[in-house]
């Protein structure tokens, strides 16, 4: 089988196709053909040497977290699972190949109404997305949300996810394709975040009231600004951040902010399968719907982490074996 390989941690030539041996479901384990995978800033930090939390994955490995396909096999002791089931999953040996290995509890019905191409961003980007909003930033009806970097996979689930539970979303992008998605999906406020008085147009659309929740991309950047828009108790969830970021905790303290990690590898079984049961909810009847910038076969993986790594992306970008 096909599969990009990575035998040094560098720059994104180091993503090689290669022929590696056949896969083959053991006890438990379901065998996928990957016809979708999914491409996550995750996979460029780490590629390029980065340990991120439990991700620490050592040359040569096959990169890769996302995937959505079919059922090709599987083993012995799998009960809920079936050969031809189209699936999205987190799968064990790396998404970025023609198949893919998966422990049966890593394997997740797709509804018929959602492409493979679109699949491959719920696991991770569509679960961060939930995640963040409802379960550390316990989201309610009427509260306001500022979405940064609301333009990305993650971003413009949780912008989709907000405005389905009655929250009023504000979102950031830096490109006039990202600005123009935003405002596609429904998204109430729409700023274009390299603007200088941007975070005084925010300050305005809100009025005194303050924001709710903040879902962060990039907290170096931005967490000290997010602190002077803050309602009271409001609730900070930082999704990604590549560097120190410079506070005032007198900021925190004085509203009573919460600044909170996102880390998926802490949910528990329970909380973590009502997740993916309130995703699949939300994929079927619309709610939600992955956005799909770039199919992009899996030849060219470099290509595809250049455009990830780019400023701007819209989107969900994936690999097609």
């Amino acid at each position: 089988m096909k599969a990009i390989r990575i035998h040094q941690f560098g720059e994104p030539d180091v993503l090689q196709l290669e022929d590696i041996p056949d896969l083959i479901a053991g006890a438990g384990q379901v065998l996928i053909k990957v016809h979708a995978a999914g491409v996550n800033p995750l996979d460029t930090y780490l590629r390029a040497g980065a340990k991120i939390g439990d991700y620490n994955p050592q040359p040569p490995y096959t990169p890769g977290n996302d995937a959505a396909g079919i059922v090709a096999a599987i083993g012995e002791g799998v009960t809920r699972i079936n050969i031809g089931d189209r699936v999205y999953v987190q799968p064990l040996t790396g998404s970025y190949a023609e198949f893919a290995l998966c422990n049966e509890a890593q394997v997740y019905p797709l509804p018929l109404n959602v492409s493979f191409a679109q699949g491959s961003a719920v696991n991770i980007a569509c679960r961060t997305a939930y995640y963040s909003l409802f379960t550390l930033g316990k989201a309610a009806p009427g509260e306001t949300v500022l979405v940064h970097g609301a333009s990305g996979s993650v971003g413009s689930a949780a912008v989709q996810l907000a405005i389905a539970a009655g929250l009023t979303v504000i979102g950031t992008a830096s490109s006039d394709a990202g600005l123009q998605m935003l405002k596609d999906i429904g998204t109430h406020h729409v700023f274009n975040h390299r603007r200088a008085d941007y975070l005084a147009q925010i300050a305005a659309a809100t009025g005194d009231r303050g924001i709710d929740i903040v879902l962060e991309m990039a907290a170096n950047v931005n967490l000290a600004s997010d602190l002077s828009l803050m309602a009271p108790a409001g609730r900070i969830i930082v999704i990604g951040g590549q560097g120190p970021a410079t506070i005032d905790p007198v900021s925190i303290i004085g509203l009573g902010v919460s600044i909170i990690g996102v880390r998926l590898s802490l949910l528990d079984a329970s909380t973590n399968a009502a997740i993916h049961q309130a995703l699949y909810t939300s994929l079927e009847q619309g709610k939600l719907s992955p956005i799909v910038s770039l199919e992009i076969p899996l030849a060219d993986a470099p290509r595809a982490h250049r455009e990830i790594e780019k400023s701007g992306t819209v989107g969900r970008i994936c690999l097609i074996p």
